[in-house]
């Protein structure tokens, strides 16, 4: 799902009777979204409290993040928003991120959340922000149907994608559904690049930022390989959202599409099933990988405010829930940030991926997303998106000015 700083919930408490009312400010607004919100708000009100929308459209989040500044410049703000990876940091570094939990919470969670995710919600050792689930990124969706009627056999490798979307655009259909959006563009990107060149070349390009990486002669040819990728979408991607390329890909105009597991929560609620209606699939030449990124609702300074406060933490009850994270995670498609949180009533897709992501665990090949904000900086993501987007949009553009191009400005980040 993800989105500069990636937010979900801003969260202003008040009190009317007994009940705590939570002003939530979000982005997510496809039908997949708005049912693992209901969620949410289920939850609270079970525990008496009332549930106050405010929703801000925009797929990746730049408009809630516009409104989560103006309010903490003002000092007006949210009790939470929702940040993925390093901007926790960043924020946290700012001062605007507090961490009201009680020993007994903070306890249970030490226990019970991976690693990797424990890094990037803690800060100088303490909790700043509360996870609500996992989402794979390295999938590929696939519509059977098209490759059923031509016999076709579902890609691996990315030398086999280009031959069956040669295939597949020749019987009528758009080999891939994408939007033209510079996140979208960046998570088909770091797909193409691990698949063809492997986890430590991604290490090198997007966490370490390694110039003689980034200017070497196998990231000309991944993008080489990204501008033919754009051959296989339609000329109408500018912009679209992706919940519309999900349709696109349910109705048959498409035949692949290469997004985080948002997608999948997207299918099921129309009713698709996975092994049926539409296959899940690695990324081709993923195998073996994770790359991943969380949600997170990252809890921000109330100068003590004790009904503040006390919303904020009965806020993290609700979201670090077992049950709970079951309910929201079928809803949303990804998989619960709590390990103990068994997936015995989840979908074959969603079982998958939490065994994937155990095994990448203990064999090093578990990646942060830099589209989805986890490998690095909310800077350096942007530069990231900056380049990506225009050469895949700027077919003049070669593939030895755009290394120069995200080297100099990347380089000039650092200084």
């Amino acid at each position: 799902m993800l989105k500069t700083l990636f937010l979900i919930p801003l969260l202003l408490v008040t009190t009317h009777a007994a009940a705590v009312n939570v002003e939530v400010l979000h982005y997510w607004t496809s039908s997949s979204e708005q049912a693992a919100l209901r969620s949410v708000k289920q939850a609270l009100a079970e525990k008496g409290d009332n549930w106050q929308d405010f929703a801000i459209a925009g797929g990746a989040g730049e408009s809630a993040y516009s409104v989560l500044q103006t309010r903490a410049i003002a000092g007006n703000p949210p009790g939470a928003a929702l940040l993925e990876g390093k901007a926790i940091e960043e924020w946290a570094r700012l001062g605007f991120l507090s961490s009201p939990y009680t020993l007994e919470q903070t306890i249970e969670w030490d226990q019970v959340l991976p690693p990797a995710l424990k890094a990037n919600i803690k800060y100088h050792g303490e909790y700043v922000a509360v996870p609500v689930n996992i989402h794979r990124i390295n999938w590929m969706w696939i519509n059977p149907k098209p490759f059923a009627k031509l016999k076709l056999a579902v890609p691996t490798t990315w030398d086999e994608f280009f031959v069956v979307a040669d295939k597949l655009q020749a019987a009528g259909y758009i080999p891939l559904a994408h939007g033209g959006q510079a996140w979208q563009d960046a998570t088909v990107f770091e797909n193409l690049l691990l698949g063809m060149e492997g986890g430590e070349f991604y290490h090198q390009v997007f966490m370490e930022q390694r110039s003689s990486a980034i200017t070497s002669a196998k990231m000309m040819l991944v993008l080489e390989k990204f501008r033919q990728i754009k051959r296989y979408i339609d000329p109408d991607a500018a912009n679209r959202p992706w919940h519309e390329s999900v349709e696109m890909l349910r109705s048959g105009k498409a035949a692949m599409m290469i997004m985080g597991d948002w997608a999948k929560g997207e299918m099921m609620q129309d009713g698709d099933r996975p092994g049926k209606e539409f296959l899940c699939v690695l990324a081709p030449g993923t195998q073996d990988y994770f790359i991943y990124n969380t949600d997170s609702f990252a809890i921000l300074q109330q100068n003590g405010n004790p009904v503040m406060v006390s919303g904020q933490r009965h806020l993290a009850d609700v979201l670090m829930d077992k049950q709970f994270q079951v309910t929201f995670n079928q809803l949303k498609g990804s998989i619960p940030a709590r390990m103990d949180v068994s997936l015995q009533d989840f979908d074959s897709c969603a079982q998958q991926s939490s065994k994937a992501f155990r095994q990448a665990e203990t064999s090093g090949k578990l990646l942060p997303s830099m589209a989805h904000s986890m490998a690095t900086d909310a800077q350096t993501k942007e530069i990231f998106f900056h380049v990506l987007n225009y050469f895949f949009t700027h077919p003049e553009q070669t593939p030895q000015q755009a290394v120069q191009q995200l080297n100099t400005a990347l380089i000039a980040v650092r200084s």
